[in-house]
């Protein structure tokens, strides 16, 4: 069975006629190239945005590792410290413990700011918290009990230092989100960014329905992965009948593919979004237009089914179509 792409349903459903030309005639236009540079700048930054997250996850995880350590090389320090020598260390690593813990926790504010809320992101910050926390307490309560001074102050110093990493690795984290966040805002995105549909992205297939196509990208909102194709041309009054049916096949390759039904699509024309319902009545429109696809393509007998001047006019096709209208 020969495989029928996104794309093609999109332009069968603008006209029948101008998706088999498609077929059989190797066409280009500026408006096309414009439109590809468009997607191509499109799919780079939502995989810049990708990238600068995924960094600052790493560097999140960092901090906690960093902070973590420090606090049990801290209480560790604190087990050994003798009385007497405790009070001048503890003034002079308190101080600068003071220092690290005021900048930690700005950053931790601005990090929350910056940062898409959720409880994820508050339990992790709340480990930085208190772990930065108990190893200040360490730090400065070594006049309690003491053992080893030597050992002790080697331990306290490390401490130091890895809080020292943790409060590094927490600005990396800042700034990668911060990076991340002023791109989103941008090009107007939120949610997971699940796929970003490139050249060498991985192809959605349906075997039972000879179905292929790559979704511009997939987001991920409340749990549900979510098809989003873009529209770079000119933004209709609506969502038009032809990207309804790009959408629709991209939850049905989807819906196919992962055994769960996908509850909608999201259609954009620069800033403005459109969500598509994908039903039960959409599947079988869908379902429908590729019958008639796969009937015209044994045919090959295929006409324009429209009079409209307009869609003519606007058709890459219409200079090798033999039934143009202008």
């Amino acid at each position: 069975m020969e495989y029928i792409s996104a794309s093609d349903l999109e332009r069968y459903g603008y006209c029948p006629l101008s998706w088999w030309l498609n077929r059989t005639s190797e066409v280009t236009s500026e408006a096309l190239r414009e439109g590809e540079r468009k997607h191509e700048k499109i799919s780079e930054e939502l995989t810049a945005i990708r990238q600068q997250e995924h960094a600052a996850n790493r560097w999140e995880l960092l901090v906690i590792s960093f902070s973590v350590i420090a606090t049990a090389l801290a209480v560790i320090g604190l087990s050994l410290m003798p009385i007497e020598q405790a009070a001048s260390l503890s003034t002079f690593l308190g101080i600068v413990s003071i220092v690290w813990i005021v900048a930690a926790i700005f950053m931790l504010v601005r990090a929350n700011r910056l940062e898409e809320s959720s409880d994820v992101s508050f339990y992790r910050n709340m480990i930085v918290v208190f772990a930065i926390i108990a190893t200040l307490v360490a730090i400065n309560s070594i006049t309690v009990l003491g053992v080893d001074p030597e050992a002790a102050t080697a331990y306290e110093i490390i401490a130091l230092l890895w809080l020292i990493a943790a409060c590094v690795a927490l600005y990396f984290h800042i700034r990668a989100s911060r990076k991340a966040r002023t791109r989103r805002d941008e090009i107007n995105v939120e949610g997971e960014i699940h796929y970003v549909g490139e050249d060498n992205s991985r192809l959605l297939k349906s075997e039972k329905y000879g179905l292929s196509g790559r979704p511009d990208y997939i987001l991920k909102i409340d749990g549900e992965e979510i098809p989003v194709e873009v529209k770079t041309g000119r933004i209709p009054m609506g969502p038009l009948f032809s990207h309804i049916l790009q959408v629709a096949t991209y939850c049905l390759l989807m819906s196919e593919e992962n055994g769960k039904r996908v509850p909608y699509g999201i259609l954009r024309y620069e800033h403005i979004e459109h969500e598509i319902d994908y039903g039960d009545e959409l599947e079988t429109l869908l379902l429908s237009k590729l019958r008639e696809m796969r009937n015209l393509m044994e045919s090959g007998e295929v006409h324009r089914n429209h009079n409209r001047e307009g869609k003519c006019q606007n058709c890459s096709r219409r200079f090798i179509c033999p039934e143009k209208l202008v």
